[in-house]
């Protein structure tokens, strides 16, 4: 049966209307949300110049004086515990591919070394739905992580946030400022000495001599080419696994506090022949309370839940 040229016509202004329709319902299936995060130390916000008490074993005052981290492959978690992406907004300066750089130094008092530009949220979209929980990893992702970052696109074009090819970036930086001068101490026959070290990661050298700086570089280490492919190899990834339950984007935020990220360090002492601080080595002891707050287990040191990120 053959269709006259005016059903045809019909029919067709019907197929591009249905078509429409579709495309039209596509588009409203999404929403665009944001994820708002906070830094704190302890009960207090995060501010450039400001000072803290109590930090640490010991109930150290700092003033921190850098505090900024990338975060990848956000995604929330809905009903029956599926995880849907987060499709990042490419804006060019804070989001690039599936990573974000959070930035909650403003480049003032103590933070001069920093930017004046802060950036305290994620921004994307997702399928509309109900979602319980929230999950992402705190550093940058592997295909992007060993790249020149003179030449990479913003985010990722930060030299301060990075140490060289090899390495890739610091994940998190944190630097602060002990009150007191900090101790270097080794192990010896008598008991203990103070001793002077220095120590070099990537393009990281630190000087350790009674120094009240207090530097926590988190990125991946142990990197080595890999034969098969363009990519390094890590014996260390480093890269914190995250998840938040009873997360609402809508009336939650997420902190990140500095105060259960030291809660078991010493900050008046420091490892011989170490930087001040822990910049990701695996043989550095200063390391190992930081690395179990994040949950990231080194030798027969059992699993635990990071505790670095909370809901608010």
């Amino acid at each position: 049966m053959f269709l006259s040229l005016k059903r045809k016509s019909i029919l067709l202004a019907v197929v591009t209307a249905l078509g429409a329709y579709g495309q039209v319902q596509a588009q409203t299936d999404t929403q665009k949300i944001a994820i708002n995060f906070e830094a704190w130390v302890g009960d207090r916000e995060f501010s450039c110049g400001e000072s803290y008490e109590g930090v640490g074993v010991n109930q150290s005052t700092i003033t921190p004086t850098d505090f900024r981290f990338y975060v990848s492959d956000v995604a929330l978690i809905d009903e029956a515990g599926n995880a849907v992406p987060l499709e990042l907004a490419q804006d060019g300066k804070w989001q690039h591919q599936n990573v974000a750089l959070l930035d909650f130094e403003d480049g003032t008092s103590a933070c001069d070394n920093g930017t004046a530009e802060m950036n305290t949220m994620i921004v994307g979209t997702v399928p509309e739905g109900d979602y319980q929980s929230l999950q992402f990893t705190m550093g940058v992702p592997q295909n992007l992580n060993h790249s020149d970052a003179a030449i990479a696109p913003s985010p990722l074009n930060l030299t301060s946030m990075w140490w060289n090819w090899q390495g890739g970036y610091k994940f998190l930086r944190v630097d602060l400022e002990t009150e007191q001068a900090i101790t270097n101490v080794a192990e010896t026959s008598g008991g203990h000495s103070n001793q002077t070290g220095i120590f070099q990661h990537g393009q990281d050298t630190h000087q350790d001599a009674g120094s009240n700086a207090y530097l926590i570089h988190l990125g991946s280490t142990g990197c080595s080419e890999s034969a098969q492919s363009d990519l390094f190899g890590c014996a260390n990834p480093n890269r914190v696994d995250v998840v938040l339950e009873d997360f609402s984007f809508e009336d939650n935020v997420v902190v990140a506090d500095l105060a259960e990220l030291l809660a078991e360090s010493d900050l008046t002492t420091n490892e011989a022949n170490t930087p001040n601080g822990c910049m990701s080595s695996p043989e550095d002891g200063d390391c190992l309370p930081i690395m179990q707050s994040l949950n990231l287990s080194s030798g027969d040191v059992a699993d635990s839940e990071q505790n670095f990120f909370w809901v608010e």
